[in-house]
């Protein structure tokens, strides 16, 4: 599948006056938070202060460190009444930030986590299944387990939050939505995040999007995108190989060879994954060929989607007042956002996705540090997958956004992973529940010393 329109060269600099923000990103806020790019950005720039203070405050006041979150515009550091509250407190007030009184350290929700993967490693299986994931709750002080239905937990754990939840969802796309011309199918065009590329699996053509642009500890050019697109990690076993899944370009509406409706096709050859990781990560790493390394080399991320839009991203039943894939090309020329930096994901906190099924959407991060299974991942069977370190967000995805970036202002965050596909009263534009399973990019980094996002 194609994405949206870009038509900035490989190797062109970004000009002096342009916004930090693209139209289509503004107007996705507006219509998913009700806020604009000035507010955005100003809690995004709250948020990154707040991670600094708490990255400190971890260390030097582990007995009354609790956690930190954005409650709407408003920085919170919770804190017990431990051992140097007094002067964790007086740091976080000089900071500007809202200190918040609470029981349980950060350390001592750490202890129970630990405890209840030490009683959950000796349940049965049906009790194992029923649970789809767990961590800290900031906000609520407490240890949560998110579960399809009410279980017994154990007393030893402590206290713990029992939330009712829906088990995400992992998948490329392979539909037949009708795609447009987008400039990496051009020889000289750069290829940005949140734009498409193609892969086989079981001699079909499957998409996912582009994560960031980076360069790995030599220099090559390379893209940060998910684990689940690379075609090894969806098939059984005893089909897997050790030969470089390759990753293409996808045939679109501008290729003389185009059928309408027709399944994604492969196109040009860009690069294979050089590394996965699906379970206890999910993100990949995609070495580009030489050839095509130049088209790489930039920092953007694109609003590119499918056009026109599906019923399956804006249901005719809903008038949302503006189709996203309906905007004139010459409007989405400059529709990119310029990463600039990193940044970890904060509870409460606004973040930004792109992805070439359903271009920007822009929602909170729920919570941080998460585990989470998903079940009825292709290739594994009844077997469920393990994730860890994720972030749960109320970002809008589809099947086909996988791998793409989240952001927020300018600082990459994290890759698309998995979304909740359960329809609801509530859905609005998306389709279904807006809930998407974030993978953090300080793990890819941590794991893989010299990968640097690219920043120019």
């Amino acid at each position: 599948m194609a994405a949206g329109s870009v038509t900035i060269p490989a190797s062109a600099a970004p000009p002096a006056e342009a916004a930090i923000l693209p139209p289509s990103l503004i107007e996705a806020l507006r219509r998913d938070l009700g806020i604009d790019a000035d507010e955005y950005l100003h809690r995004v720039e709250v948020a990154h202060r707040l991670s600094d203070y708490a990255r400190s405050a971890r260390i030097a006041h582990p007995a009354a460190f609790a956690g930190i979150r954005m409650d709407g515009a408003r920085p919170v550091v919770s804190l017990t009444d431990g051992v140097s509250s007094g002067h964790a407190r007086a740091a976080a007030e000089a900071a500007g930030f809202t200190v918040e009184t609470v029981s349980v350290s950060e350390a001592t929700l750490r202890e129970r986590r630990a405890a209840f993967e030490r009683w959950l490693a000796g349940q049965t299986r049906a009790v194992a299944q029923s649970i789809f994931g767990y961590g800290i709750d900031v906000a609520h002080n407490s240890f949560a387990v998110r579960v399809a239905k009410d279980i017994q937990l154990p007393a030893e754990v402590g206290p713990v939050r029992s939330i009712t939840a829906t088990m995400p969802e992992t998948r490329p796309d392979n539909s037949t939505d009708e795609v447009r011309s987008i400039a990496a199918e051009e020889p000289d065009g750069a290829i940005v995040g949140g734009q498409s590329y193609a892969f086989q699996v079981d001699g079909e053509a499957h998409r996912c999007s582009f994560g960031f642009n980076a360069t790995d500890e030599k220099g090559n050019a390379v893209n940060i995108t998910a684990g689940h697109c690379d075609p090894n990690n969806l098939v059984v076993q005893a089909k897997r190989t050790r030969e470089p899944q390759r990753i293409f370009t996808v045939r679109g509406t501008s290729d003389e060879r185009y059928v309408p409706g027709e399944k994604p096709k492969l196109g040009a050859e860009l690069g294979y994954f050089d590394a996965s990781s699906f379970s206890p990560h999910d993100y990949g790493i995609l070495r580009i060929n030489e050839a095509a390394a130049p088209r790489f080399r930039n920092n953007l991320v694109s609003a590119g989607q499918l056009s026109p839009p599906t019923p399956s991203i804006v249901p005719p039943t809903l008038d949302t007042g503006s189709s996203p894939g309906s905007a004139p090309e010459a409007a989405r020329q400059g529709d990119v956002v310029r990463i600039d930096g990193t940044a970890d994901p904060i509870d409460g906190s606004v973040v930004c996705k792109a992805g070439f099924r359903s271009g920007y959407s822009c929602g909170m991060v729920l919570a941080s540090g998460q585990t989470a299974w998903l079940n009825d991942v292709p290739g594994h069977g009844d077997t469920p997958v393990r994730f860890e370190e994720m972030f749960l967000t109320t970002l809008c995805g589809h099947q086909g956004d996988s791998g793409g970036p989240i952001m927020a202002g300018t600082k990459a965050v994290g890759i698309n992973s998995s979304i909740v596909t359960t329809t609801t009263l509530l859905d609005g534009a998306c389709g279904h529940l807006p809930v998407l399973l974030g993978q953090p990019l300080s793990t890819v980094l941590r794991e893989h010393p010299g990968l640097k996002v690219r920043t120019s």
